[in-house]
């Protein structure tokens, strides 16, 4: 990298003569350079290679045990939380409050339990953004993903579409980050 850096200098000196102000320019953008380069490779918490200034922004929590009877709409409280950064998930509630505005990625799971079935949504606000199904099937597990724009403050959440038995002990999951913020 030194050795670039120098090579970049020196041709820099020859093209531009003597001029030292394009020089001292030059300098001085190769510097930003490196240090935008040095942030990327950064291995602190809460700095990200494709946005360093974006804050952490995850989530992940499961079931503990098993959800019956449910009624229509409504929320699963996914309620064993694993992981909280930006601390924008509620446990108590099981929403998601955006913190800030930028795309986020979701994607929600649910087991379904003897010879039951159970349909989730995602839900933004009051939008469905996504279903998914565990069968009949004995223990199928029903997926939901979704990838949306968020603006500060809206709340995404899993309820119950239809069915009637969720199955917990960690089969049965939520999970959330922001890709991107605005």
């Amino acid at each position: 990298m030194f050795r670039v850096i120098v090579l970049v200098i020196g041709c820099a000196a020859f093209v531009f003569g003597d001029d030292p102000s394009k020089l001292l320019t030059l300098e001085e953008r190769m510097d930003k350079l490196e240090r935008e380069l040095n942030m990327c490779k950064s291995r602190e918490p809460g700095k990200r290679a494709s946005n360093p200034s974006s804050p952490v922004i995850a989530f992940s929590a499961y079931l503990s045990s098993d959800v019956h009877p449910l009624a229509t709409n409504e929320a699963i409280i996914y309620n064993n939380v694993q992981l909280n950064e930006g601390n924008a998930y509620n446990a108590h509630v099981g929403r998601f409050q955006a913190p800030i505005g930028g795309i986020y990625h979701f994607v929600a799971s649910a087991q379904s339990y003897s010879s039951d079935y159970i349909e989730i949504e995602i839900v933004r606000d009051t939008v469905t953004l996504c279903r998914g199904r565990g069968s009949q099937t004995y223990q199928s597990t029903g997926t939901c993903a979704a990838t949306i724009h968020l603006s500060a403050g809206s709340d995404v959440w899993v309820r119950r579409y239809s069915g009637n038995y969720i199955r917990g002990n960690a089969y049965s999951a939520f999970t959330g980050h922001l890709v991107n913020a605005d």
